[in-house]
């Protein structure tokens, strides 16, 4: 069950809160995040979510609006393993984007970038080559990289464009390497 306006609506209205720094996640940072951690080596659980968007202190929300937030996980977590055990096409929120395309697939790449960041030693346990070879795509589409290499990747609209159409053939890439033996 996908979320709805007002679920995504009030969810944003959490995320863009004055109580959070403004390079905080959006809704489309959020689901790159929480694609991470079903794709991923490891889970997360709904305190560490709070933890990773909202830092230590998630205090300065009442339990309505994080009941609201954990929800939110749950049901995009939902879809995203049924569409996954269905063998559907993974369906990401800014592919439905028309006017900010390009910021909601940089902030989608940005969270998930978040959830390799918070485990980065688990992303590579089992292969550190072929795990950065999975995740380049969403490393350069992040734009969080600067380095030479990456900066001669963004100038490359053709491959840049490449990487936008297989992310989610990627993700059920990086799921079957972490999940299969």
């Amino acid at each position: 069950m996908a979320l709805s306006e007002q679920d995504i609506e009030q969810l944003e209205d959490l995320l863009f809160s004055e109580h959070l720094e403004e390079e905080a996640l959006d809704y489309f940072g959020l689901h790159g995040l929480i694609c991470a951690a079903i794709f991923g080596p490891i889970s997360i659980k709904s305190d560490t979510f709070q933890t990773i968007v909202f830092g230590e202190q998630p205090k300065q929300f009442e339990s309505s609006q994080l009941e609201h937030f954990n929800h939110c996980i749950e049901l995009i977590s939902q879809d995203l393993i049924e569409e996954l055990n269905q063998g559907e096409e993974l369906s990401l929120p800014f592919f439905y984007e028309e006017t900010h395309y390009d910021a909601c697939l940089e902030s989608w790449c940005i969270g998930f970038m978040e959830g390799f960041f918070f485990n980065e030693k688990s992303w590579f346990s089992k292969g550190e080559d072929i795990a950065a070879e999975l995740l380049l795509p969403i490393m350069a589409l992040s734009g969080l990289f600067d380095s030479d290499e990456f900066q001669e990747i963004a100038k490359n609209d053709k491959l840049m464009s490449q990487f936008e159409e297989i992310i989610p053939e990627q993700l059920v890439d990086i799921f079957l390497f972490y999940h299969s033996d």
